[in-house]
């Protein structure tokens, strides 16, 4: 008898999207149709005894029926449109980070917007609020927190979840910012004292109205008359390869971009924790209070995984000292990454023991609509518990505030906020849990592509891997022996520019910034026998193996194979005409 193609547990996966060729479709109609006949019943169950709102001669007029054909033509137009849309739906999209989306998602935010629910207020989605909570727990789990305790909500996508992290941790630097400057009010402190009055986690349930920022503004204290020194402001510590959203916030919310301080990268393109503990050191001394220390899962460029368990370490060091520092994780990507079971499916204990480690984080950013495979637009900010929840509060006669602290218009930065995303994470999760048993198995796939395509063009001899590749993502350069760094960008970007313009796939292109990956560049000239200039960037080509049908057995092309043949065409068009 001839063996299985797929085990049969990875078989049943396949049946969770829609499929490169439309494999389910089918059966994905059908469910459509269910959805649909659902809303329509349940609309005509409502208050039947109001009667109807359109009359059969109403609907048969010449104008009804005109105003139909118009949104038929436009449907028509808008679907032909689409045609011109990029397919990212293929295993060939491998450039940024999205991809597949999932049947059970699909059909959970469809069924939710025939609804259309705004989780602002209870009174509006009464569903779609407790479907929210249950998602948000979920993903507690997940990542590592006590689910019953952790209190979260979705946002519009990553940047807001960071927005909302950043709020979190300027409320509760409020809160000891104002005790302190009640306490320095009866006579000056010093700088390393005012630091650490800032940072003594018991003051902060004792917040001094007359000295908050959130109530009275920034410019409106004395803070010079107060300390006996001036006070230049918080600073908000972030590694390197920082999201853009970071500085973005930061000016937003008052900090100054220029305040956010940049944590080095060690020669792997990781957060030093070294270096993070003299900036901390450099903050006390210069009595600059810490709002937050942000370290990354999944990196934008990257793809790389700080180490969150060494950061935690160091923040809980400080403990000891009195002074409590809040700790965020940016794992907008690789937070779906933790679902993978403890002996990491092809992950370094390192990555493993720095993913497990974001449940010791006070909060997390999360984009289901990344890893997740959930529709856009879908962030998640979840934090370690209700007091870590709760920020700078606001009010609204006209609607009617949920229990405290829940997500609603009074906590979260946004105001209308949809329950679509909830709900594909809700239906999602039901379908396969977020763990080892069930969509671990998905992302495994994913990191078992990553290692096929590195493996294949490994093979080719100007291509030069960056390393380590602590995820699914796949970087990589184009460089001779005794190329200079101008040279090897050069090469990558005509490289790029010859895969963007044919239609075999679709890549992307990032840019390592000398002054925060100084020492990865420098490592990796050396192992690339590249000539440092000490002054270029380096540009590398990117690839998000983020595709559930990468490595699918049963699919007649090879993609990594593939990938390195139309590379190789590429760079004999390139020898030929240097």
């Amino acid at each position: 008898m001839k063996e299985p193609i797929c085990k049969p547990e990875e078989i049943a996966l396949k049946s969770l999207f829609l499929g490169p060729q439309s494999e389910n479709a089918t059966w994905f109609q059908k469910q459509i149709l269910e959805v649909l006949s659902h809303t329509f019943e349940w609309r005509k169950s409502c208050f039947p005894q109001d009667g109807r709102a359109m009359s059969d001669s109403d609907q048969s007029s010449n104008d009804f029926q005109t105003m139909q054909k118009k949104m038929s033509d436009g449907l028509r137009q808008l679907l032909h449109s689409l045609e011109n849309e990029t397919p990212k739906f293929t295993p060939r999209y491998i450039g940024h980070m999205v991809s597949e989306i999932s049947l059970p998602s699909l059909l959970a935010e469809f069924a939710m917007l025939l609804h259309n629910p705004n989780n602002a207020s209870v009174e509006a989605s009464r569903v779609g609020l407790t479907i929210e909570k249950s998602a948000i727990a979920d993903l507690a789990k997940m990542v590592g927190f006590n689910a019953s305790e952790a209190r979260g909500h979705f946002t519009s996508g990553g940047t807001l979840a960071n927005f909302e992290g950043l709020w979190r941790a300027l409320h509760r630097f409020d809160l000891g910012l104002s005790s302190a400057l009640a306490s320095s009010a009866r006579g000056h402190s010093s700088p390393s004292d005012f630091f650490q009055n800032c940072h003594r986690p018991q003051v902060r349930q004792n917040p001094s109205i007359e000295y908050s920022i959130f109530e009275q503004g920034a410019w409106a204290i004395d803070t010079a008359q107060i300390l006996g020194f001036r006070f230049l402001g918080p600073v908000l510590l972030v590694p390197g390869s920082k999201h853009y959203s970071w500085p973005k916030a930061a000016a937003a919310f008052g900090i100054g971009a220029g305040n956010v301080w940049s944590i080095e990268l060690d020669d792997e393109g990781r957060l030093d924790v070294k270096d993070l503990k003299l900036k901390i050191e450099k903050a006390r001394t210069e009595g600059r209070p810490i709002v937050a220390v942000i370290s990354v899962a999944g990196t934008t460029e990257l793809g790389e995984v700080d180490p969150i368990d060494r950061v935690q370490d160091l923040i809980d060091s400080y403990k000891s000292e009195g002074l409590s520092i809040w700790h965020h994780v940016d794992a907008a990507y690789g937070g779906f990454l933790t679902s993978i079971n403890s002996s990491g499916e092809g992950f370094s204990n390192r990555t493993m023991l720095a993913l497990k480690s974001i449940g010791r984080a006070d909060s997390v950013t999360l984009d289901p609509h990344k890893l997740g495979y959930i529709p856009y637009a879908c962030g998640a900010f979840i934090a370690r518990d209700s007091d870590r929840y709760k920020t700078h509060q606001v009010s609204a006669p006209y609607l009617r505030k949920t229990d405290a602290p829940a997500p609603g218009w009074a906590t979260t930065l946004e105001g209308s906020r949809s329950a679509a995303g909830a709900a594909a994470v809700w239906l999602t999760s039901r379908t396969l849990p977020f763990d080892e048993t069930g969509f671990g198995k998905i992302l495994a796939r994913t990191t078992i592509a990553k290692f096929v395509f590195s493996k294949t063009l490994a093979e080719l001899s100007e291509v030069k891997l960056v390393n380590p590749a602590d995820t699914n993502v796949l970087c990589f350069a184009i460089a001779r022996p005794k190329d200079t760094i101008a040279e090897l960008n050069q090469r990558t970007l005509e490289l790029f520019n010859l895969i963007e313009e044919g239609p075999e796939f679709s890549v992307s292109r990032t840019e390592l910034n000398r002054s925060n990956y100084s020492r990865m560049i420098a490592r990796h000239c050396l192992e690339w026998d590249v000539v440092d200039d000490t002054i270029a960037n380096l540009f590398v080509i990117r690839l998000v193996l983020m595709n559930p049908f990468t490595v699918s057995k049963e699919m007649t092309t090879d993609f990594a194979c593939h990938f390195k043949t139309t590379i190789e065409k590429h760079l004999e068009v390139m020898s030929r005409s240097q």
